[in-house]
């Protein structure tokens, strides 16, 4: 038996209409408090409007200026409206770009410097401010999860933070707020929780207790997605509940080299995030059945999806082509892409050899 750790500090609520409790949930804590949220959401969405309803009696900010893929710049506007309101304790709500954008806040508020330096590997100077998650989607986990990505503009590339403390001390999961999502949304997001899951599952820091909770998200996403892009709400629920495993698995085994080798679509084609992880999903595990070590798993994953045609079928099957040259993604760029791959870290927990040539092999294939 492989020796693991397993640790989340998060208390998570899992419940409909959980947003009525925020109040009760954040009487511990002091009483100014930043909700770090986007436009759309503070617009469009229930969350952010309940969550004010049920604070009446505590001082609130809003920052609302959290764009998809948020850049380090955002982070740094966000810091100023924390500081300057004396914030005590952040909120995020939203998708997993607002839940990182409020981990990414929580550090600045007590540490020096941009985010870029601890995207760099600076270590934290004070203890961040807490941080609470509610997610408005179902896809990232990051209310679960020590991570938070953020987009550097300048360099065109992206990058993480990874510290114990920016664990959410609360991860509030009502999937009521998941319900307004549009259908695109909904496939995108779902995606991610699948590709979280499958490489958790594949990644060579997973063990047997990770392995069940990314071998039952995934279960989850294969019956209920399809579903749930429709609307229902049963599914939806139980899309939320994956989101949440698929968080988990990866909080204790990390993405590989899927998320990101996707990441460069992100920045470059302005693909979303969940989509660009589907679209290289089949090469990308025609890769791992010739050359990883770990090639009983991928096995096992093929068998969980024949019901439903292979997983190439289940992702053309949401209505997500995996021809890169559809996205205009040219193959001159692959070279490029591959570079920005091959550095990070998660390439060493991947249970294959992976060269800047195989990265740009995979790339080719999905071309």
């Amino acid at each position: 038996m492989k020796n693991f750790e397993f640790h989340i500090p998060t208390k998570i609520i899992f419940s409909r209409g959980g947003i009525s409790r925020l109040g009760s949930i954040l009487r511990p804590f002091e009483d100014n408090i930043l909700i770090v949220t986007d436009k759309i959401v503070s617009s469009k969405s229930p969350a952010v409007e309940a969550a004010r309803e049920n604070l009446k009696d505590r001082t609130v900010a809003v920052f609302d200026d959290v764009e998809e893929n948020p850049s380090i710049d955002t982070i740094t506007r966000g810091k100023k409206t924390a500081v300057s309101n004396k914030a005590d304790i952040i909120v995020g709500i939203g998708g997993g770009s607002c839940m990182d954008a409020a981990k990414g806040i929580a550090v600045l508020a007590t540490n020096p410097g941009e985010i870029g330096v601890y995207m760099a590997g600076k270590s934290l100077e004070n203890k961040p401010l807490p941080n609470i998650c509610i997610p408005t989607t179902s896809g990232t986990g990051s209310e679960v999860t020590p991570y938070a990505v953020f987009t550097d503009r300048e360099k065109k590339s992206k990058g993480a933070i990874g510290f114990e403390e920016i664990f959410p001390r609360v991860a509030l999961v009502d999937p009521e707020l998941t319900y307004t999502m549009p259908e695109n949304v909904i496939v995108s997001t779902g995606m991610d929780v699948l590709t979280h899951a499958v490489e958790a599952y594949l990644s060579t820091e997973s063990f047997k207790m990770n392995d069940m909770l990314a071998l039952h998200a995934i279960e989850i996403v294969r019956d209920n997605l399809p579903v749930a892009r429709d609307g229902d709400k049963g599914a939806m629920d139980a899309m939320a509940y994956a989101s949440t495993l698929g968080g988990i698995a990866i909080a204790h085994a990390s993405t590989i080299l899927l998320h990101i080798m996707a990441y460069p679509l992100t920045v470059y084609h302005n693909i979303p995030h969940g989509k660009a992880n589907a679209i290289l999903l089949p090469e990308f595990l025609n890769f791992m059945r010739e050359k990883s070590t770990v090639i009983e798993k991928v096995v096992r994953l093929d068998s969980m999806f024949e019901k439903v045609g292979g997983i190439q079928a289940f992702v053309n099957s949401l209505g997500i082509s995996t021809s890169l040259s559809e996205y205009g993604v040219d193959p001159g760029e692959f070279a490029n892409f591959a570079g920005k791959t091959i550095i990070r870290g998660d390439i060493k927990i991947t249970p294959a050899t992976i060269t800047k040539e195989s990265i740009v092999d995979i790339y080719q294939k999905a071309l």
